[in-house]
């Protein structure tokens, strides 16, 4: 399985993430994934996401002009979002721990940290 196949399934989670630190615009969440490697397949990639979190319930948005005088639309995470998040979160963190056991069940030693 690719990278890419593992990442996609936990996108959504890694995007409200981003936006529980504040609001932000779709080509600045895409540059924020490519910090840790997360990188979309192209620019477009992101607004088929933005556009199911605010579906949910869980973003809203709002339109803000820039100082170049551009329209730019702003992502905000919001309790429903947070609430979420937080629920996406321990899932992650649960579904690792469990697969980290199967894991180490068929190595020698301590191999895997």
């Amino acid at each position: 399985m690719e990278r890419t196949s593992l990442i996609k399934g936990h996108l959504e989670m890694c995007v409200l993430s981003i936006l529980s630190r504040g609001k932000s615009y779709g080509y600045e969440m895409m540059k924020e994934l490519e910090k840790y490697n997360l990188k979309l397949k192209g620019v477009g990639s992101i607004y088929p996401i933005l556009t199911k979190l605010k579906d949910q319930g869980w973003v809203h948005t709002y339109r803000e002009v820039t100082n170049n005088g551009k329209m730019r639309v702003y992502y905000e995470i919001n309790e429903k979002g947070e609430l979420y998040l937080q629920k996406k979160i321990n899932e992650w963190l649960e579904l690792q721990n469990d697969i980290k056991s199967l894991l180490q069940c068929g190595l020698k030693g301590d191999q895997l940290k």
